[in-house]
């Protein structure tokens, strides 16, 4: 299966100034930490009300099965390598286990795809 990055990064939907294409490295990043979907999800999404004020970009991501230990270590250092990235606080949402609609729906009402693998 071949992973790609669904559409190109807007600068400004990710909230930051910068000349910097962020699209392969965070398929890079997605690859390397068994990542299935990154997707950003609320303010973070939204071009008209988002802005480099705003203290923390919020993914939504999902991973691959993992034993415990390993989806720890993917979702800590992948948090870690993303607020590395982009020089502010990230906000993970992890949907891995999430299965109820109910909880689902108001967590992708808002979202926008970044990869799918």
């Amino acid at each position: 299966m071949i992973s790609r990055p669904l559409k190109p990064l807007s600068k400004k939907c990710l909230m930051i100034d910068s000349k910097r294409d962020y699209n392969e490295e965070i398929a890079n990043l997605c690859r390397q930490h068994n990542v299935k979907y990154l997707g950003l999800h609320g303010s973070s999404y939204d071009q008209e009300n988002a802005g480099p004020e705003d203290p923390e970009i919020n993914f939504l991501v999902e991973f691959f099965p993992l034993e415990p230990k390993q989806h720890s270590m993917c979702y800590f250092t992948l948090e870690k390598e993303l607020q590395d990235m982009f020089g502010r606080p990230v906000c993970l949402c992890d949907l891995t286990g999430i299965t109820l609609p109910e909880l689902l729906r108001p967590l992708t009402k808002r979202k926008t795809d970044i990869y799918k693998a």
